[in-house]
């Protein structure tokens, strides 16, 4: 097979570098190692000083972006890249091999590797998993689609480790090799803009899992339940909400301050809950997730040693600081109308809300029962401000503005003593920032000003800071 030849001897090989982000970087250093070289084919400008110190070691950069015509044997693609790209199809077609960094990683890691999926909810849960499993004992590796490609870590790591591989519909598009074990936090419409439809997102997320692989999987979510329907291997569910009755006997689930794991008629409890400090239904599922698929390795008093100092991951439901007697947090991950649902419902009080950016081609219509029911009122911003208006019903008060530094004035402003604002676009950042943490990032920079401004207790009187006022 020609893939398992290349990995063996890459130098062998011409290879394209489809994109040069992170991933393509991480090949990049692979294929060095290896003494292979390739050249990199990108639409978006790369840094000189990037290009010189791939260059010297090898790596050449085409002039322009992606060609007609790729004549490489070997392509690599980014993850953003579809599959599908016309010059991708003609290299296929003339016997080409299609790739990525994943399936390297995939096909080269002696690890056993623990894949995370999900329309919401990996990152969080992927980082607990990788926390429970080092809390065991165990020697862990985490990575993926947070940002750090684990390929060229894969010489460090040896029979018995475990890799804790975050993994988007994107990565999984085109993967052929499953991981061992994978968890599927959640199902729901996401990123729709650049998916044809919900049927191509669910085939992708559902490539995570093989006939071999331990599937860990959310019980609650229906349209979950439904694309794993087929799965012929281990199933362990999770539910933080369901009766037992109607499920197999495969379970994870909460009772009083304890995570229960069923699993092959043993039943095994971990004592932790009550040092849980994430809030919200959808982190309890998380944690759920993450212990039913760190089961095996764990120790009784694992879990809780891993979630005593455990405050979550940055720009998830992430407190900032407090300016003028108003509690400011940073949620900025949350791109899709149903994740800011949820930040909403979990942050336990009526925050203003900011929202906006650039969508993904969803509904924003799931937002307005949250808004309703858990938010004194938002103010929007960007891309996306008029479509978020236009679903919002008449006695909801907002403000809409242009910039998100408008929209972070018109919140603070807006504001009083007791208040809090929550940042929880429900878009992504992309219209003004290269990514949510960016974002996230900015507005925690922007807390920081105000705290300096008008300090952290008492009122700010004025107001403002927006170009146009609606509702009440």
């Amino acid at each position: 097979m020609i893939f398992e030849d290349f990995c063996r001897t890459p130098q062998r090989y011409t290879v394209a570098l489809l994109g040069f982000g992170r991933a393509n970087r991480a090949v990049a250093d692979w294929l060095i190692s290896r003494g292979g070289s390739a050249t990199v084919y990108a639409d978006l400008p790369i840094e000189a000083a990037l290009c010189e110190q791939y260059l010297v070691r090898g790596i050449r950069f085409a002039p322009v972006g992606i060609p007609d015509e790729l004549g490489e044997s070997v392509l690599v693609r980014s993850p953003v890249i579809r599959p599908d790209h016309p010059a991708i199809l003609r290299a296929l077609a003339r016997g080409g091999l299609l790739t990525s960094e994943t399936e390297l990683f995939l096909a080269e890691a002696p690890a056993t590797v623990i894949g995370v999926t999900g329309s919401d909810g990996k990152t969080t849960t992927a980082t607990l998993t990788a926390r429970l499993l080092e809390a065991a004992g165990q020697r862990t590796w985490l990575g993926g689609n947070n940002g750090t490609p684990l390929l060229p870590r894969v010489c460090e790591m040896r029979q018995g480790d475990l890799a804790v591989l975050e993994l988007s519909s994107f990565q999984l598009m085109t993967l052929q090799k499953p991981p061992a074990v994978a968890v599927m936090t959640n199902l729901c419409e996401n990123h729709l803009n650049w998916h044809t439809d919900m049927a191509e997102y669910t085939a992708a997320k559902c490539r995570i899992f093989g006939a071999h692989t331990r599937l860990v999987a959310n019980a609650d979510n229906a349209l979950l339940r439904e694309a794993i329907g087929g799965h012929v291997g281990e199933t362990l569910l999770f539910s933080a909400l369901r009766e037992w009755d109607d499920l197999p006997s495969g379970r994870v689930y909460p009772q009083g301050d304890r995570v229960v794991v069923e699993r092959r008629g043993v039943r095994c409890t971990f004592p932790c809950l009550d040092v849980f400090r994430l809030p919200g239904r959808h982190n309890l599922e998380n944690l759920l997730a993450a212990v039913g698929a760190a089961a095996p390795w764990l120790t009784e008093d694992a879990p809780r040693r891993a979630l005593a100092d455990f405050s979550g991951v940055a720009h998830r439901l992430q407190y900032v600081g407090k300016a003028g007697g108003v509690s400011y947090y940073n949620s900025s991950i949350d791109t899709t109308p149903t994740r800011t649902a949820a930040a909403l419902a979990a942050i336990g009080c009526r925050p203003i809300v900011i929202l906006g950016g650039r969508g993904k081609g969803l509904s924003y219509q799931p937002l307005v029962a949250a808004l309703q029911r858990h938010a004194k009122a938002a103010c929007l911003y960007g891309e996306t401000a008029a479509e978020i208006a236009a679903v919002l019903p008449q006695d909801f008060s907002y403000i809409r503005c242009t910039r998100f530094e408008e929209a972070f004035s018109a919140a603070a402003h807006l504001a009083e003593v007791g208040d809090s604002v929550l940042l929880s676009p429900a878009c992504t950042a992309f219209d003004a920032f290269p990514d949510f943490a960016a974002r996230g990032d900015a507005f925690c920079q922007l807390v920081k000003e105000r705290i300096k401004h008008v300090g952290t207790e008492g009122s700010d009187p004025r107001r403002g800071g927006a170009d146009e006022h609606y509702g009440p």
